[in-house]
């Protein structure tokens, strides 16, 4: 069956025999916060304070969300941070906002198994930001061609974070959604985040 025959996600998970679950897979009391620099911590006060109504999209993509991932990819550099890739499969192409694999180890950084799927959620709208999710991670699992390769994501507007983890047959979605509120406890989840694709990465060889 292709993807441009399923009338709604719903009919779509059915046939993965994927299903949905709310859980706190990730415990975000346990997790270390992060301390970002007086600078960055500036530069979000004064973002926040200044986003504008007709850019919202590409501002909480550009502002918010690449500076906060790339902080987590800094401080984990066995992964690989990708800006706007596309993701195909047969009949269905897809442009997730930022997307993370393993960091090719023949030094070209070609695109490799997905690991992070990040989508900035159009019009603050979380429903609709996974209801994009959901697609690309199906389309990132047939990519990874293993079932059992878990694959992050994150749907954001920016100010708000909400986590979610396709593992096995259940996508799992945190209940808490994190924020600009606590910028350096949303970084320590990032960074748990990010090294936990290197753990995967390097679970299923993809550094061999």
């Amino acid at each position: 069956m292709k993807f441009k025959d399923f009338k709604n996600n719903s009919e779509m998970l059915l046939y993965f025999g994927v299903k949905i679950e709310t859980s706190k897979f990730i415990n975000f009391e346990q997790v270390t916060p992060i301390e970002l620099s007086e600078a960055m911590l500036s530069d979000i006060e004064f973002l926040v304070a200044n986003r504008g109504n007709t850019d919202m999209e590409a501002y909480a993509c550009e502002f918010f969300i690449a500076p906060l991932l790339k902080e987590a990819w800094k401080r984990n550099p066995q992964a690989k941070l990708f800006s706007h890739p596309q993701i195909k499969y047969e009949d269905i192409v897809l442009v997730p906002d930022y997307v993370v694999t393993a960091r090719d180890i023949s030094g070209l950084n070609y695109f490799q198994k997905p690991l992070l799927i990040t989508v900035e959620a159009k019009n603050d709208d979380y429903a609709q930001g996974w209801a994009d999710v959901y697609k690309q991670l199906m389309v990132a699992r047939l990519l990874n061609e293993n079932n059992e390769i878990p694959i992050y994501a994150v749907v954001s507007i920016g100010k708000g974070w909400e986590i979610g983890k396709l593992e096995g047959k259940i996508i799992y979605k945190h209940p808490i959604t994190l924020g600009l509120d606590n910028p350096n406890k949303l970084l320590g989840v990032l960074d748990y985040i990010f090294a936990d694709c290197v753990k995967t990465a390097e679970k299923f060889g993809m550094y061999d």
